[in-house]
């Protein structure tokens, strides 16, 4: 069986993961590593939202057996046999029917290796506990001349990519991450490493809020009985910084609420740290502590231990003590007016 099994190696900032399958088929995959054309867009660069790039920017690497690479992800994919999925610190094993559960999967985000799948909060995982390194589901904008970094936090349909094509469209900021926002503290810095520049986004705010972004990405499309509810993943690396690294940025931390017809933009400052700190942990455990199943049947429980719990904790004291962060801002505003007065 040994021999059969073919390793793929990929990097994630600064971790290194093998994916080891004897399916080469899986782990090869356009779907999950590079997109496939979503068929609404009929002109111009628009995938389906399964892929890892919505989430990573991801970058192969040779293959190295263990113990090399920081950690390795197993799909042993035989017929007929019932799913069976282990979890360690450094090694998921992954036994099962892979082949006939991706045929019969209706969501495919939520697979092995789809894009809120397994590998996706494994790869989160292994950052934290192999290099510290923190993930937070968040978009990072920049401005180079004013060293000022654009932090948005928040959960799914909180309007975090509103916020990003609104100020995208305004000119006012460079992309530096659109979905998982990485950073570390090194030798007494604030490490910021660069995230993907591809965002899964609903068709709704390209036609109707952005349509000057959608005409500059060259993403057109065919007629949609449903824009709003239609994400599409998109690449926006032609906002992108060029740097793949930003240290010691100063640092606004933006927490929105974006919702389509709000007339007025209302904002508050949270000055209490200990509320921030809050919000910060939570966000950074979100992706790894709230996965519920795989392939619609598989059940699968929190990633991570008591001691990451704490680890987290004592990142974000060190994280607020030594960020220069400016302000934090709770937003409640529309995808048109949600930069007003606060910025």
């Amino acid at each position: 069986m040994v021999e059969d099994l073919v390793g793929r190696g990929l990097r994630v900032a600064e971790a290194e993961i093998g994916i080891v399958s004897n399916n080469p088929s899986l782990i090869y995959t356009p779907e999950y590593f590079e997109g496939l054309p979503h068929p609404a867009v009929v002109e111009g660069k628009g995938w389906l939202i399964q892929s890892q790039t919505a989430n990573f920017k991801i970058k192969d690497v040779e293959y190295r057996p263990p113990p090399e690479m920081d950690s390795y992800f197993y799909i042993l994919d035989y017929r007929g046999v019932e799913p069976y999925v282990s979890i360690g610190e450094r090694e998921v094993m992954a036994v099962g029917d892979w082949s006939a559960m991706e045929r019969e999967v209706s969501d495919r985000r939520y697979t092995l290796l789809g894009n809120q799948g397994l590998l996706f909060r494994y790869i989160l995982v292994t950052l934290e506990r192999r290099h510290g390194i923190y993930n937070f589901h968040a978009c990072a904008l920049y401005d180079e001349e004013k060293n000022l970094m654009l932090f948005a936090l928040g959960e799914r349909g909180s309007g975090k990519s509103a916020l990003l094509l609104s100020a995208l469209d305004k000119g006012i900021f460079k992309l530096f991450a659109t979905e998982i926002v990485h950073v570390g503290i090194k030798d007494g810095d604030i490490i910021f490493y660069k995230g993907t520049v591809r965002n899964n986004v609903r068709a709704g705010h390209l036609i109707y809020d952005f349509p000057k972004i959608s005409e500059k990405i060259g993403v057109k499309f065919s007629e949609l009985k449903d824009p709003w509810g239609t994400k599409i993943q998109v690449d926006l690396s032609s906002f992108q910084v060029e740097r793949e690294v930003i240290i010691n940025p100063r640092i606004i931390i933006v927490i929105p609420r974006i919702e389509e017809y709000n007339k007025i933009c209302q904002y508050s400052l949270i000055k209490d740290y200990r509320k921030l700190k809050r919000i910060l942990v939570e966000n950074v455990s979100d992706k790894i502590v709230t996965f519920t199943s795989m392939y619609e049947v598989i059940p699968i429980g929190a990633l991570d231990d008591l001691k990451m719990r704490r680890k987290r904790i004592e990142f974000m004291d060190r994280f607020i003590k030594m960020a220069n962060i400016e302000k934090v801002v709770s937003l409640f505003a529309s995808p048109k007016n949600c930069l007003e007065g606060w910025l």
